[in-house]
């Protein structure tokens, strides 16, 4: 039975690699030109690689973090001190006693948004709650910067549940190898099943078959497709499909939250943070700066949802320049400019094969996930992080799950057979 999966992302290669352990003729398509889709490692020097995309494990019962240990790398929970930057002074998330009632309120609420139960938006839960005031707005960007989400448009109830519904551990792991090793192991073992560089431009799955159309006009018959883009590339309608999508269907891809974001590495001759720092919330420019061991001399910009919005006319350099100055605010004890090295981002908002971050909580995003994810025919399927209902939408593991999940359910083990 030959199946197509359009598409060579974390999700995608995983199907791909499980349907062809179960005896399935498995072929890959992949518009861009190369395979991982939103992880993506770049590598600097040989001692030096960057994790442009995904770089953490959300939890040690999560599949990646399974895989990654399998595949012999060092995982160590992130562990520091997370501080607050707010009226001009920087202080440890910890000490509560040097906040304000507001701030400590406002953090109180982000520590229990599994709890959440209003119908609206986080920004009218907060203001319903007597919790909002302008001059916090840094901080609820930063609190927010991990769902890649602006505070109008992520909706309070449906992010509590789905906060309520995680399970693969409270801790999050970061890796001392690379992130594309889990990348590498599947492109290894799809060796000649996979094709870069060839955008499917429309599906027709009116008939017993399912044609796929290339950009190169070539149209190839399947028994079974598989779509694993992004749900931005959905939403942009980059793929057309014959006949048009179920209503309920198109109305998840429209009605899901997906994110705008982009991360920035600077790099610095020398750390000039406390030792334990492992994140700055509450940028003015960036929402959250984050510091890893792994990389020791560098300060990630994390910009997401409307942080990204407002910087994104301006180019890696641009950018460089002016956070370099809003970290000179925040650290004004050094001079950060002379200490500064290089930098090197991705816009994920500008990658035309992604169109953005990762999906995030809208009113009606679970049964949105649970439309999305509904096979059409029992010939036409959807996987990938937006697909998942069980809280573990927006992470990796949460993407590969929705692989195993489709497998288990819908192809059966051909080599038993």
């Amino acid at each position: 039975m030959k199946v197509a999966i359009i598409g060579a992302g974390i999700s995608g290669l995983y199907a791909g690699h499980i349907l062809t352990e179960l005896g399935y003729d498995v072929s890959l398509f992949e518009a861009s030109n190369r395979v991982g889709g939103r992880i993506a490692t770049q590598t600097i020097h040989d001692h030096l690689f960057l994790e442009m995309g995904a770089a953490e494990i959300h939890g040690n019962r999560s599949v990646i973090f399974e895989m990654l240990k399998h595949l012999d790398q060092t995982l160590e929970p992130i562990a520091g001190n997370e501080y607050i930057w707010y009226d001009q002074q920087l202080t440890d998330i910890e000490d509560t006693e040097r906040f304000p009632q507001t701030v400590k309120k406002l953090l109180n609420y982000f520590y229990s948004i599994e709890e959440e139960t209003y119908d609206g938006s986080i920004l009218d839960s907060l203001k319903e709650k007597g919790l909002y005031h302008p001059n916090l707005k840094f901080i609820i960007r930063g609190m927010l910067s991990e769902y890649s989400a602006h505070v109008e448009k992520v909706h309070a109830s449906t992010l509590g549940e789905e906060e309520w519904r995680w399970s693969s551990g409270d801790k999050n792991y970061f890796s001392w190898g690379k992130y594309s090793a889990a990348v590498m192991y599947f492109e290894k073992r799809l060796r000649g099943k996979i094709h870069l560089n060839t955008p499917i431009v429309d599906v027709n799955y009116k008939n017993e078959q399912v044609g796929i159309l290339t950009k190169k006009g070539e149209t190839l018959p399947f028994d079974k497709v598989i779509v694993s883009v992004s749900l931005g590339v959905l939403k942009e309608k980059k793929i057309n499909f014959t006949p048009a999508l179920p209503a309920e269907k198109q109305k998840a891809i429209d009605d899901i939250g997906f994110g705008k974001g982009r991360k920035l590495f600077i790099e610095f001759s020398e750390s000039f943070w406390e030792e334990e720092l492992v994140e700055v919330i509450g940028g003015k420019k960036c929402p959250s700066y984050l510091v890893r061991p792994s990389h020791p001399k560098h300060i990630v910009a994390y910009l997401m949802g409307e942080a990204s919005k407002e910087l994104d006319q301006l180019e890696d350099d641009e950018l460089a320049e002016v956070l370099l100055n809003d970290l000179q605010e925040i650290f004004p004890h050094v001079d950060v400019m002379s200490l500064y090295m290089s930098h090197h981002g991705k816009d994920w908002t500008k990658d035309p094969f992604v169109k953005g971050t990762y999906s995030y909580s809208t009113k009606g995003t679970l049964e949105g996930r649970e439309n999305l994810k509904q096979p059409i025919g029992n010939k036409l399927f959807f996987i990938g992080e937006a697909c998942r209902t069980n809280g573990h939408s927006a992470t990796v593991h949460g993407a590969m799950e929705t692989a195993e999940e489709l497998a288990s359910n819908y192809f059966p083990d051909l080599k038993s057979v």
